[in-house]
C-alpha cells in the first residue's frame, strides 16, 4: 500500500509539474516498443519481396517500395527519439531534480527546528538527498513509462513470434526472465546498504566540512591533529566505498549470468528456428524475420523484466524523499497577532526533552519577567539556559505548560508577530559577507540607507574607528566593492569585532524585548565594560534578557535565575541571592577571585576588570554563565 502511494505520488509529481515532456516522452516510448514490431513487418514484406525477385516471380517494385518505407521510417523515427532525449534529458531528469532539491529546501526550511535535534530524521534527510542525487524519481517515472509503453510492444512482438511457433515467444521470454529476478535483488540490497551506510556517510561529509573552515583548518595545524582527522575521513571514506564496491562486484556477477543465460536463450532459439527451416515449417525469408524478432523479443521482454525489478529497490530512497517532505509540514501556529507591547512574559510549569533524550533539558519551570525588566540567566554548562531562550521565543515548543505573552499561550500567537517585537544575539554570532552598512540593518533592511543611524550605533559598540572608519564601509573597489570578508577582498574582523558588530544589529533593530546570549563572550573587559555599561544604559525600558559567563554583570540586572538541572534553584536580586548563600552565593564567590580592579593590577593593567558600575538609567544588578553544553550550543 505504501509502494502504492509513492508510485502514485511520483506520477502526479511528473504530470502537475512536467506536463508536457512527461507526455511526450510518454508517446516517445510507445513508439519505441513498437519499432521492433513495426522493423519486423517491414523485414518480412522486404524478405519476401527479395524472395519472389529471385525466384522470378516479380517483386522487384515491392523491393523499392519495402526499402523506401524502411528508409523512411528509420529516419523518421530518429528524429523523434532525438526530440524525445532532449525531453527527457532536460525535462524529466534536468528539471525535475530542480524541482526536487527546491521542494527538498522548503521541507527543510519549514521543519519545526527541534527536529533538527532528532539523529533519524537528519539520517532519513540524508537518504532523501541522496534519492535526488542519484536520480532516484525521475528514473522510477521513466521506468514506469518503460514499464506501461512496452506492453503493446512486447504483445505484438510476442504474436509476431507466435505466428510463427508457439514455442518461440515461450523460448526468448524465458532466456531474459531472470533480469526481474536479478534486478529485484540487487536494488532491494542496494537500499538496504544505503540505510547501513547513511551515518558513515554523513560522519565523512562532516569530517570533509572541517577542511573547508578556516578557524578548523588553523587549530587542526596548530595542534597538529589534521593528520588524524584525514585519517578518520580516510576510513569512513573507504568503509562507503569498500560496501558500494562489494554491492558493484556482485551486481557484475549477476549480470555476467544474465547475459550468459540470455545467450543460451538465443543460440536456442536460433537452433530452433533452423530445426523448423528444415522441416519446412517456415520459409527462408520467415527464418530471417524469426531471428530479426527473437533478438527484437529477447531485447524487449529483457529490459522489461529489468526494469520491473528495479523499482521496489528504487522505491525505498523514494518513499524517504516523500516522508521528509511530509515531515516538513511546519508547525500549527496560532492566529492571534501580537500587536500590542509585551507587558509580560511567563512561563507556566514548562518542560521539555530533546528528541530521543535521555532527560529532560528543563524541568517544571516557572516564572514571570514584567516588561522593562533585565533578567539575568546563570548556571553551569548545560543547565538549560540557552534551551530556556529557545522555549521563551517559540523556537521550540514545550511539551508541559506554557509560554504565555501578556496571558496569551504563544501556541496561539503568529511567531512572525511575536518576532517583530524581539531581537536576538546567539552564541553563534557571524560576519555576512554583505556590506557593513548591511551587517548592521539586516534586522530592518529597509533603513539600510540611514548611515547616520548605522554610524551612531558602531560608535556605541567601539566600531566607529579603526577598519570602521571611512575604510571600514568597504564600499571602495579595493576593498571588495563593499563586501566585507577576505574571500571577497573585503577587510577581515577578529571575532571581538564580529561580536561587537552583532551587538550592532541588535541596538539598530530597537526592539522591545532583548535577548543575549553570551554578548561579550568575546571580547576584552575594557570593550566589555564600555559596550555593557552604554547597552545597559540603552535599555531603559526594554525587556532584557541576558545570559553571560561574567559574573560581574550580575550586579546591574533586576532578576536573577539561577538554574540548575533543567531548574530554577533560586531567583530573585543580586542581593537577595547573597544574602541567602545558596548555590549564587557560591558561584559569586568563586568567580569573583578571579576579578581584580584596575588599581590593584600590575603597572595600572587590569588582570581582569571588577564589576561594572550600575548606569544610573538602570536598575539592574549583575551576573555570570558559561557556554551550555549538549544541546545548548546548536544553532537556533
Amino acid at each position: 500500500m505504501a509502494s502504492t502511494k509513492t508510485l502514485w505520488r511520483i506520477i502526479t509529481f511528473f504530470f502537475r509539474k512536467i506536463p508536457m515532456e512527461s507526455a511526450f516522452s510518454s508517446l516517445a516510448y510507445i513508439l519505441e516498443h513498437l519499432h521492433p514490431t513495426i522493423m519486423t513487418l517491414l523485414s518480412v514484406a522486404l524478405f519476401k519481396a527479395a524472395g519472389n525477385c529471385l525466384a522470378g516471380d516479380g517483386g522487384a517494385t515491392e523491393i523499392f517500395t519495402y526499402s523506401s518505407a524502411i528508409i523512411l521510417y528509420f529516419v523518421a523515427y530518429n528524429i523523434l527519439r532525438s526530440f524525445s532525449s532532449i525531453c527527457i534529458n532536460a525535462g524529466v531528469y534536468e528539471k525535475a531534480m530542480f524541482l526536487l532539491k527546491d521542494d527538498l529546501a522548503e521541507a527543510a526550511s519549514r521543519l519545526p527546528l527541534v527536529r533538527f535535534e532528532d539523529g533519524e530524521m537528519l539520517a532519513r534527510r540524508k537518504r532523501a538527498q541522496e534519492c535526488v542525487q542519484n536520480d532516484r524519481i525521475p528514473g522510477i517515472f521513466m521506468l514506469l513509462i518503460v514499464l506501461t509503453t512496452s506492453v503493446a510492444g512486447i504483445l505484438s512482438l510476442l504474436a509476431a513470434l507466435w505466428a510463427y511457433h508457439p514455442l518461440l515467444p515461450i523460448i526468448a521470454a524465458a532466456s531474459v526472465a531472470q533480469f526481474f529476478l536479478s534486478h529485484w535483488l540487487l536494488e532491494r540490497e542496494g537500499y538496504r546498504l544505503e540505510e547501513a551506510v547513511t551515518g558513515s556517510k554523513r560522519q565523512r561529509d562532516y569530517i570533509w566540512s572541517l577542511f573547508t573552515r578556516p578557524g578548523n583548518v588553523k587549530e587542526m595545524r596548530v595542534m597538529g591533529f589534521d593528520g588524524y582527522l584525514a585519517d578518520r575521513w580516510k576510513e569512513e571514506r573507504d568503509s562507503v566505498n569498500e560496501a558500494q564496491w562489494r554491492l558493484d562486484r556482485k551486481k557484475s556477477r549477476y549480470h555476467l549470468l544474465c547475459d550468459a543465460v540470455k545467450t543460451l536463450g538465443y543460440l536456442t532459439g536460433v537452433a530452433f528456428c533452423l530445426w523448423l527451416l528444415r522441416e519446412g515449417m517456415i520459409s527462408a525469408p520467415v527464418f530471417g524475420a524469426c531471428l530479426v524478432a527473437f533478438a527484437s523479443v529477447q531485447d524487449v521482454v529483457g529490459n522489461f523484466f529489468g526494469s520491473l525489478g528495479k523499482i521496489p529497490g528504487f522505491l525505498g530512497l523514494a518513499a524517504d524523499y516523500f516522508a521528509f517532505i511530509d515531515d516538513g509540514a511546519p508547525e500549527q501556529e496560532g492566529l492571534l497577532e501580537l500587536s500590542e507591547p509585551i507587558r509580560t512574559i511567563e512561563l507556566k510549569d514548562v518542560s521539555f526533552r530533546y528528541p530521543h533524550g535521555g532527560k529532560e533539558a528543563v524541568k517544571s519551570v516557572s516564572l514571570t519577567i514584567r516588561q522593562g525588566e533585565v533578567v539575568s540567566l546563570v548556571g553551569v554548562n548545560g543547565s538549560g539556559k540557552t534551551t530556556l531562550v529557545k522555549l521563551l521565543l517559540g523556537i521550540y515548543l514545550p511539551e508541559r505548560g506554557e509560554v504565555r505573552y501578556n496571558g496569551t499561550d504563544l501556541r496561539r500567537l503568529r511567531k512572525e508577530s511575536l518576532y517583530r517585537h524581539a531581537a536576538l544575539l546567539t552564541q553563534d554570532f557571524a560576519l555576512y559577507n554583505l556590506t557593513l552598512a548591511e551587517n548592521v540593518a539586516l534586522a530592518d533592511i529597509g533603513r539600510v540607507g540611514d548611515r547616520e543611524r548605522v554610524r551612531e550605533v558602531l560608535r556605541r559598540v567601539d566600531m566607529d574607528g579603526g577598519l570602521c572608519g571611512a575604510e571600514g564601509w568597504g564600499e571602495s573597489e579595493s576593498q571588495g566593492g563593499g563586501i566585507l570578508g577576505r574571500e571577497f577582498g573585503g577587510p577581515a574582523f577578529s571575532e571581538g569585532q564580529k561580536q561587537r558588530l552583532a551587538l550592532a544589529r541588535v541596538l539598530f533593530a530597537d526592539r522591545e524585548l532583548v535577548i543575549l546570549d553570551e554578548p561579550t563572550s568575546a571580547l576584552d573587559p575594557l570593550q566589555e565594560n564600555r559596550i555593557l555599561e552604554e547597552f545597559l544604559r540603552l535599555s531603559g525600558g526594554r525587556t532584557t534578557i541576558i545570559i553571560s559567563h561574567r559574573v560581574g554583570l550580575c550586579r546591574q540586572v533586576d532578576k536573577i535565575a539561577v538554574m540548575q538541572d533543567g531548574s530554577i534553584a533560586e531567583w530573585g536580586s543580586h542581593e537577595q541571592l547573597m544574602a541567602e548563600g545558596g548555590a549564587y552565593r557560591n558561584l559569586y564567590d568563586m568567580q569573583s577571585r578571579w576579578y581584580t580592579d584596575t588599581a590593584d593590577a600590575p603597572g595600572g593593567m587590569p588582570v581582569e576588570t571588577g564589576c561594572p558600575q550600575k548606569p544610573a538609567e538602570t536598575g539592574g544588578r549583575n551576573q555570570d554563565d558559561s557556554h551550555e553544553a549538549d544541546h545548548e550550543t546548536d544553532q537556533i
